[in-house]
Parts: structure tokens; C-alpha cells; sequence
């Protein structure tokens, strides 16, 4: 059995207010791990990551991990990647294929021209992608060209990312472009800039967006962490990077929710709403199940900010896009969590949607647990010691049903 965690870095480090839940979800994966002899865990990680993977792997009472580097491309499997989907379509692009590699890998600073071992994907794709889109169809083409093309399609990529970058800091694009371009357009952004001041004038999480969007990568040397270009022939299109704003390119609803979950890992609740809703409003015909997961994730943002009110309308707007979906476990499961909410201030209503939660997943005994809580709250006691008596009779040992129990020993 394998079980993998992409992006594992967001469960590595402290997360401030989420930090318990953290360290919870630790601490039951370790118990997976014990528990279930053929439990192999893949985590996918950046590199710099990789002493905190296994440390991770220790406390889970694991032996040192196998590790696997995906690393750059030789320039031979680079020639390959290229060519072999230009074959498949009937083009013979041998010389373009070689011309392109050869590109990628060029360094030019201070009137030197270097070559690189290896080749970025990143940026092998990025640049693959835009260039058979322009030259239509042309198996042939000059290396200043080439070189020009290369540099127009990298400098897009970069100023339209930063330019993303910058509206969602809400920061003046000409200072994010200033900041890219002082930091890592010169030899420093080869060799590498230490973290401290890749921050000195903007905040981590923009430095952390750079990384995301492969501009930048982390190293860590003699204990200290370093950012640098994430390869060395960005050098040429950062420095040409100008102060004028750009177009900014907004990923699908899925790229857009993604990048919500990441703001509200990292604690910026504002920049997680404004994800969300930008979410929601590009989600088209087709995007019933990513509409109901934005309106979902909308809810526990309101929750976060103690907004109960408002994480309600989310939860019930969520679990009619789930209705028509359908998936009615996803609907039992936001009925449990609106219950939930209002069993501090509503324990009639909660009971009312527990319920409903109940009747759409009746064999769940944390819903039937959470449904004796609120009864019990709304001033129901027989019917609560009722609950928590089916929940004991199908599971003696249920911490939470012993625990009601024992509190209503002398009640009604």
C-alpha cells in the first residue's frame, strides 16, 4: 500500500495557528505507519526540504528513507523530450530539437558564453510550448533568432509571474520587477543570494511565490539557506526586465483553489478569500465539483475569522453544488460541519442539520456523536443518552460516547 503527499513541504514546517493540527496529523500517521506493516509513505519534496523528509521519517520510527532526485535533463534526454512529440505529429525537427537544447543551456553574463550540463524542464517546457505556438511550423531557424525568441518567451514568463506576484502582495509591480531584478539578475543569482536578503525589501511570502512559480529555488549550504535563479539562463531575460506593468495571466479554477490552500496554510487569510472568489467566478458549466469545493473552502475561511454566520451560507451554498453534482457523502459531511458551527449558539438548528447528516451517512459515528452533543445542548437529554447509547452498542470502546455518558450520569 502506498500512500504519497505531494507538496509535503506545507506539512514540514510550524504552520502558527494550525500548528496543533499539524502536529495531530503527525502523530496519526505515525500510528498508520506502525499499525499497517505494508504502509509505504512517498513524500514529494523540494530539495532543500529534504533534511526536514528525513527527520519526518525518524519520528515516524522509520529507517533513513530511499531518496530519489529529479533533477535536471541531460542534454541528450532534453533532445529527446523535444523531439519525439514533434515525430509523433509528423515533423522532423532534428535540427531545430538541437538548436533549442543548445539554447536553453547557454549562459551569457559579462560578455562570457557558458554552457551548462544540464538542462531546466521548467523552463525546456516553457519555452517549447510558446516557440511551436510562434513559428509556425518552421523546422529551421537562425540561432540569433533562436536566442531572441528564447529570451522574449522567458521574459514574458518572468514579468507576467512577478506581475502576479505583485498583485496578490498588493504591491506596486515596478517594485517587485526592481527587487527580482537587483537580488538575482546579476552573478549573485547563480551563485546564490542568502535568504536574509532576498528579504531585506519584500516579505517571505513573496520570496516563497518566486519559488512557486520556478523563477527561484532554495539550496541550503553549511546550515544556512541560500534562493537562486532556477537556472542561469534566466540571467539574460531578468536583466531586461522593465518597470511597466504587464497582463497578468490567472490560472484555471483548480491552479486558482490550489493557490487559496496555500495562502491559508501559510496564515494569509485575505489573500486565501481573494483566491477563493476569483476561484468560484471562473468556474465554468463543467466545474460543478471545484464551484462546490470553493464554496467549501469559502466556509472555513469564515470559520477561521470566527464569522459563523457567513461560513453557514458558504457551507450551505457548498452543499447545494454538491446536490447537483451529486455527491451525497460530500453533502452529509457539510451538514455535519454547518451542525457543528451552530451548536455553540444554535443547538436546535444543529440538531436539525446533524440529522439530516445522519440520515445521508448513518453508519458515520462521529456525526451520531456530534448529533448526542447537540441534543444534549438543546436541552434533549433522553434523546442524547439515546444516541450515545446506539453509538456504544456499535462501538464500546468510542471515546467521545463514554465520555457523554459518564457527564449525563445524574441528568434526567
Amino acid at each position: 500500500m502506498l500512500g504519497a503527499i505531494d507538496g509535503a513541504e506545507a506539512l514540514l514546517r510550524t504552520s502558527g495557528r494550525h500548528e496543533q493540527h499539524r502536529r495531530d496529523f503527525l502523530d496519526e500517521l505515525a500510528v498508520a505507519m506502525e499499525e499497517i506493516s505494508d504502509l509505504h509513505l512517498l513524500l514529494v519534496v523540494r530539495e532543500d526540504e529534504v533534511d526536514r523528509a528525513v527527520d519526518l521519517a525518524a519520528r515516524l520510527g522509520q529507517a533513513r528513507p530511499a531518496a530519489y532526485s529529479l533533477g535536471p535533463m541531460t542534454p541528450e534526454t532534453a533532445r529527446a523530450a523535444v523531439e519525439e512529440p514533434l515525430e509523433h505529429a509528423g515533423v522532423s525537427a532534428g535540427a531545430i530539437a538541437n538548436a533549442l537544447v543548445r539554447e536553453i543551456r547557454t549562459v551569457r553574463t559579462a560578455g562570457r558564453v557558458q554552457r551548462t550540463a544540464r538542462v531546466e524542464p521548467a523552463l525546456l517546457q516553457l519555452v517549447c510550448a510558446r516557440l511551436w505556438e510562434d513559428l509556425s511550423g518552421d523546422t529551421e531557424i537562425a540561432e540569433e533568432r533562436l536566442r531572441t525568441e528564447a529570451n522574449r518567451v522567458l521574459k514574458d514568463y518572468c514579468a507576467r509571474s512577478l506581475a502576479t506576484i505583485a498583485a496578490d502582495q498588493s504591491l506596486p509591480v515596478a517594485t517587485v520587477f526592481a527587487w527580482f531584478r537587483t537580488v538575482f539578475g546579476g552573478p549573485q543569482g547563480r551563485a546564490g543570494v542568502l535568504a536574509a536578503r532576498s528579504c531585506e525589501d519584500v516579505s517571505e511570502a513573496v520570496v516563497e511565490a518566486a519559488q512557486d512559480a520556478h523563477l527561484i529555488r532554495a539550496r541550503v549550504r553549511g546550515g544556512d539557506r541560500y534562493y537562486e535563479l532556477q537556472h542561469p539562463r534566466l540571467i539574460e531575460p531578468v536583466r531586461q526586465l522593465g518597470e511597466s506593468a504587464v497582463p497578468v495571466r490567472r490560472p484555471g479554477p483548480v491552479a486558482r483553489l490550489y493557490q487559496a490552500r496555500r495562502a491559508l496554510a501559510d496564515g494569509d487569510l485575505e489573500l486565501a478569500r481573494r483566491h477563493a472568489e476569483a476561484a468560484a467566478r471562473t468556474c465554468g458549466a463543467g466545474d460543478l465539483r471545484v464551484l462546490a469545493d470553493t464554496k467549501a473552502f469559502l466556509g472555513d475561511i469564515a470559520y477561521e475569522r470566527r464569522d459563523a454566520e457567513t461560513a453557514v451560507r458558504h457551507y450551505l451554498e457548498a452543499a447545494a453544488t454538491f446536490e447537483a453534482v451529486p455527491d451525497n457523502a460530500a453533502v452529509g459531511w457539510l451538514l455535519t460541519g454547518i451542525g457543528r458551527v451552530l451548536l455553540p449558539s444554535e443547538p436546535g438548528a444543529a440538531v436539525r442539520h446533524l440529522r439530516a447528516a445522519a440520515s445521508r451517512l448513518p453508519h458515520e459515528l462521529s456525526i451520531q456523536t456530534a448529533l448526542g452533543q447537540a441534543l444534549l445542548r438543546a436541552g434533549r437529554t433522553r434523546a442524547a443518552r439515546a444516541v450515545f447509547e446506539d453509538v456504544l452498542g456499535r462501538d464500546s470502546s468510542n471515546r467521545e460516547a463514554l465520555s457523554a455518558r459518564r457527564a449525563m450520569t445524574g441528568i434526567g
